[in-house]
């Protein structure tokens, strides 16, 4: 046996009342900087939903997580990639998701609104990307663009977790989804066997040994993004300004003054709770490989 701590994660979502100050919170303390505009760390969507990145829930699209390789006798692999995989698209990797499917961050011209001339007309904002510097005439997607949409056709149906439903199901599920609801917020799970640390062939993700956090090295990370799409929940992310990849981190420096993250210290709601657990190491491949596992 090899016995380890992680510091684990419950949330209620029974009580999440879809406030987004979690993202807030985490957004004002990690990734107000250049690069990470468009990253949320922390988020909080609307399902039934395409979420964020768009359909991050479609494996067949982003390649993240492990699945049981039956011809291997049930030998435990990565969905993206073996080792020959990584070489060939360790220059270009088609599993990327695009900023299209993240969003492009815009801000607006409010020195427009402050310095505009006396006029009979109302002085507007103007968007403006905040990675080209150019104006934006048209707003297309943001990070909780389905917010409480979870009733519409339009986004339900675009949900991956309804990938081959029949017409009559799909009926059945708008039927309720035109009544019903609910909020996902979702951190990075810094899980007991992460894609990510798996798919860097760099080595620069780790999981620290006294909690289980999962970092990103800065000094070796070389910005190859096989991290990226080796995760299956899409919460690892690509600082175009420093060239590095970034995730959440749990707000270790807070853990180890005896605070818990800053999302779950100011959820409205308090749906979430943190504690540390133990469990054996050993154990993951024997527990991934159980019948119809595949994450």
């Amino acid at each position: 046996m090899d016995i380890r701590a992680q510091v684990s994660m419950v949330f209620h979502l029974d009580k999440c009342i879809g406030c987004h100050t979690c993202s807030i919170a985490c957004k004002n303390i990690w990734t107000d900087r250049k690069g990470t505009e468009y990253m949320y760390w922390n988020n909080v969507e609307t399902k039934p939903g395409t979420g964020y990145p768009t359909r991050w829930e479609d494996q067949t699209k982003y390649r993240g997580g492990w699945v049981v390789d039956g011809q291997r006798q049930k030998s435990l692999r990565l969905r993206l990639q073996g080792k020959w995989g990584t070489l060939t698209n360790i220059f270009y990797n088609p599993y990327l998701p695009t900023l299209d499917d993240y969003f492009e961050p815009w801000t607006y011209d409010y020195q427009n609104l402050i310095n505009a001339p006396l006029a009979d007309e109302q002085p507007t904002a103007r968007a403006i990307s905040m990675v080209t510097g150019k104006y934006m005439d048209t707003i297309e997607a943001g990070p909780n663009w389905d917010d409480d949409l979870g009733g519409s056709q339009v986004y339900a149906n675009n949900d991956p977790n309804f990938d081959g439903a029949s017409d009559e199901e799909m009926r059945q599920i708008n039927e309720i989804n035109s009544t019903v609801f609910f909020y996902l917020p979702r951190i990075c799970n810094h899980c007991l066997n992460p894609g990510c640390v798996a798919a860097c062939p760099q080595g620069a993700l780790y999981k620290r040994g006294e909690d289980g956090v999962v970092l990103v090295s800065q000094e070796r990370c070389r910005a190859w993004r096989m991290c990226v799409s080796g995760c299956p929940y899409k919460k690892t992310y690509f600082n175009w300004s420093t060239g590095k990849a970034e995730k959440c981190i749990l707000c270790y420096p807070r853990l180890e003054s005896g605070q818990p993250p800053a999302c779950f210290h100011s959820c409205v709601g308090r749906i979430r709770y943190i504690g540390l657990v133990l469990y054996d190491a050993d154990a993951i491949e024997e527990t991934a490989k159980s019948p119809q596992t595949s994450w």
